[in-house]
This record gives C-alpha cells, sequence and structure tokens, in this order.
C-alpha cells in the first residue's frame, strides 16, 4: 500500500512539474512572438554580418574545449573515492546533457552522473560542489546583469531570500543521508577543491566568450559592459527557469527582455542567443545520444 501511495504521488510531482513547464515554456515563446509582431520582424530578412563564418568556427572549437573542461572537472571531482578516466567522464557528462532533453530540471546530467558510481553518496556531493560553484559564478555576474535592468532592489532581497531558503529545504529534506553527503567534503583535499574551483572558472568564462563573441558580431555598437551584463542576466534565468528541450525559450525571452530597451531590431538579439543554443546544447546532445543506452543499463 505504501509503494502504491508514493508511486502515484510521484506520477503527481512529475505531472506538476511538466505542467509548470510546459506553462513557462508557452509563456516564453508567446512573449517572443508578440515583441516580434509589434515590431514586425521578418527573419527571413536576416542580413548575417560577414565575419559569422569565422566567429561561429571559433564558437565551435570554444564548444569543444568548455565539455572538455567539464569533463576533465568531473574526473577530478571523483578521484578521491572512484577514479574514472577522461573518456568515461566525458561520456557521462555528454549522455547527462541528452537526458536533460526529457528529464525535469535537468537531472539527467545528474542521474548519469550518479549512475555510473558505486557511492551514490559521494557521487551526489561532487555533483552538488560542482554545480554550487557554477551557481556562485552565475549569481555574481547575474546580479550585475540585474543592476543594469532599473528592477526594484526588493527583488534583490526577494532573490536572497530563495536562495536562503531552497538551502534550508535541501538540508532538511536530506538531514538523515547527511553523513554519506558530508562524507565527501570531508575527505576533499584543498588542492582538488582548487582545482575544481579553478576548473569552474575557466568554463564560465568560455560561456562568456562564446556569448560575447556572438552578441558583438550582431550588435557591434552595444558597449561591451552592457552586452556581458546581459550575458550574466540570461545566464542567471536560465538557471533559475529550467525548461524542456534545453531551455530553448527562456534565453531567447530573457534575452528580449533585457536588450530591448537598447536596440531597435530584436532579431539581433534572438539569432545569437539561438546560435549558442544549437552549439553548446543540440550539438553535444545529439552526441551524447549515443551513451544514453549505456547510462540506461546502469541506471536500471
Amino acid at each position: 500500500m505504501q509503494i502504491k501511495n508514493n508511486n502515484a504521488n510521484n506520477l503527481q510531482n512529475r505531472w506538476i512539474i511538466g505542467s509548470i513547464k510546459w506553462v513557462l515554456l508557452v509563456g516564453c515563446l508567446y512573449f517572443i512572438i508578440t515583441r516580434f509582431q509589434d515590431q514586425s520582424i521578418n527573419l527571413n530578412e536576416i542580413e548575417w554580418p560577414n565575419s559569422i563564418g569565422l566567429t561561429l568556427g571559433f564558437v565551435f572549437f570554444l564548444m569543444i574545449l568548455n565539455w572538455y573542461l567539464e569533463a576533465l572537472r568531473w574526473k577530478v571531482s571523483l578521484q578521491s573515492f572512484d577514479p574514472i578516466s577522461i573518456k568515461r567522464a566525458w561520456n557521462v557528462i555528454l549522455s547527462g546533457l541528452a537526458l536533460n532533453w526529457i528529464l525535469p530540471f535537468t537531472s539527467g546530467d545528474l542521474i548519469a552522473r550518479i549512475s555510473q558510481q558505486r557511492d551514490k553518496y559521494q557521487t551526489s556531493s561532487a555533483a552538488m560542489l560542482n554545480r554550487g560553484i557554477m551557481l556562485g559564478f552565475t549569481l555574481i555576474l547575474g546580479f550585475y546583469g540585474v543592476s543594469h535592468l532599473a528592477i526594484d532592489t526588493t527583488w534583490d532581497g526577494l532573490l536572497s531570500v530563495i536562495i536562503i531558503a531552497g538551502i534550508g529545504i535541501t538540508l532538511f529534506v536530506f538531514r538523515k543521508s547527511l553523513s554519506g553527503f558530508l562524507q565527501y567534503f570531508q575527505e576533499l583535499s584543498s588542492a582538488s577543491f582548487i582545482k575544481i574551483t579553478i576548473l569552474s572558472l575557466m568554463r564560465y568564462v568560455v560561456f562568456v566568450v562564446q556569448f560575447y563573441l556572438l552578441l558583438v558580431v550582431f550588435m557591434p555598437e552595444a558597449e561591451p559592459t552592457l552586452l556581458i551584463a546581459g550575458i550574466g542576466w540570461i545566464f542567471l534565468i536560465r538557471s533559475a527557469l529550467p525548461l524542456f528541450f534545453g531551455g530553448v525559450g527562456v534565453r531567447e525571452a530573457s534575452g528580449i527582455l533585457f536588450f530591448e530597451p537598447h536596440i531597435a531590431d530584436l532579431q539581433l538579439v534572438l539569432i545569437p542567443v539561438f546560435l549558442i543554443w544549437i552549439i553548446n546544447t543540440v550539438i553535444p546532445s545529439l552526441v551524447g545520444l549515443i551513451f544514453v543506452w549505456r547510462t540506461k543499463l546502469f541506471f536500471r
């Protein structure tokens, strides 16, 4: 009876999460479409910059570097209790990226990582550390972006309350298993933590450089500080609202919301945001599909 109740609750939770994500996705797409209708924009009349080919090639190279750094970071994160090769780390990272398309709140990445390791507690802790460090960088640049939006300062306080509440809820949920999670942090050496932090910073810098290069090609006259702030804002919203299909719709809507007061042609924002999604998410996800079946076998 207890198992049936748990299954019913799980199905209900999945239905609620799925409904929320669909509502957000439709809302974002509606926002984008209405903005384009207001400006009578025709995507068939796009004027591509002369340097777009060279820029796309370099951004694609940075995508490979980005996911290599992530695989290396995961390898370093596990070396204290369950060492893996860089090849295996690469396979796990890409398969998790593919699973994120169908599982809520980017949990596919977490499931792919945990399912491949023996110690689930320490692996979960390593994954949380990786996400926590990247979230820290996202919040720092995100607050810089928020400061350029002229939003009431109460939003900053509200976001801080949400973060603190989220940490408290997480500790409450995992309170019975906290010792298992803490073991990883107790055994993590300072040298490993520094390596993980440096690799995380390098990944985040690669993200920013990729996005900046695409934005500056389409908006060469925009101030660099404005572009950096817009990148921080888009990354922050993307992290806060993970939707279906690798987050399509969220990036575009948040980019339009940020840059609309500063530019007249919204397609100059939409195209770079869409391209970064294709390069950083779609292409690696297609490669990751090759390794998904292995992840499923281990998960079962």
